[in-house]
C-alpha cells in the first residue's frame, strides 16, 4: 500500500479538476478500508462478486463497473453501480434501458483497433451514439484501455478528438472521459481525462 502514492495522485488530479478511482480488484480488505478511511467513496470494480463482497464492507461506498460486461449480470451490476463504464454492443443499450435507474453510462471505445480489447471501432463512434437518442438515458462520456503496444499520448489525443465531435453532434452529451491508468494518467490528464482508473500505482 502506498498513500504517498496516493497522495501525489490525487493532488495531481484535484489539479486538473478532475476524478482519481482507485480500482480495488484482488486488493486486500484491509487496503481497501485504508482508503476508504482517507476519504474515498467511490471505486473502480472488475467482478461482480468481488464488487457484491465489497459492498457490504464499505456501507456507503459507491462503485463503478469498469470491466466488460456479460449480458446476464447487467442487471445485478446496475443495482450495486453508480457507473457502467464499458458499454460496447448494442444488446447491453438494451439491457441497460430496461435497469436504467440514474447511473452514469460510458461507451468503451477500442481506441488502437487493438483485438485483445472491448469496445467499439472509432468509425462506429457516430452510429452507435444515435442509438441512444430514443431512450430514457444518453452517455455521459466514452472511455478507453490503449494498447500496450502503441503509444498513449496517440490514444489519449484521439480520444480527446472524438470527445469533442460527439459533444459537437449531441447537445446532452457532457463529455467525460474515463481514460489513464497506473502506467499513463499523467498524460491521460492532459489529454482531458475527467476520470483516471489506478490501482497498481496506489496498491504496490
Amino acid at each position: 500500500m502506498d498513500l504517498e502514492s496516493l497522495d501525489n495522485i490525487n493532488n495531481l488530479v484535484k489539479k486538473y479538476n478532475a476524478q482519481l478511482l482507485p480500482v480495488i480488484k484482488d486488493k486486500k480488505n484491509k487496503d481497501i478500508e485504508k482508503i476508504y478511511n482517507l476519504g474515498f467513496r467511490e471505486f473502480g470494480e472488475n467482478r461482480l462478486d468481488q464488487l457484491l463482497e465489497h459492498k457490504n464492507i464499505l456501507k456507503d461506498g459507491k462503485f463503478h463497473f469498469i470491466a466488460p460486461l456479460q449480458s446476464r449480470k447487467i442487471g445485478e451490476i446496475m443495482k450495486n453501480c453508480i457507473s457502467i463504464h464499458t458499454i460496447s454492443r448494442k444488446k447491453e443499450i438494451r439491457i441497460v434501458e430496461e435497469n436504467y435507474s440514474s447511473q452514469k453510462i460510458f461507451v468503451q471505445i477500442n481506441i488502437d483497433n487493438d483485438p485483445n480489447k472491448s469496445g467499439i471501432k472509432i468509425e462506429e463512434v457516430d452510429k452507435f451514439f444515435s442509438l441512444f437518442q430514443e431512450l430514457s438515458y444518453f452517455p455521459v462520456g466514452i472511455m478507453c484501455i490503449p494498447s500496450l503496444k502503441n503509444e498513449s499520448k496517440i490514444a489519449f489525443a484521439n480520444m480527446q478528438k472524438i470527445n469533442q465531435k460527439i459533444k459537437e453532434n449531441y447537445k446532452n452529451y457532457i463529455g467525460e472521459l474515463s481514460m489513464g491508468m497506473s502506467n499513463d494518467y499523467e498524460i491521460a490528464l492532459d489529454y482531458g481525462a475527467t476520470i483516471i482508473r489506478v490501482g497498481s500505482k496506489i496498491f504496490n
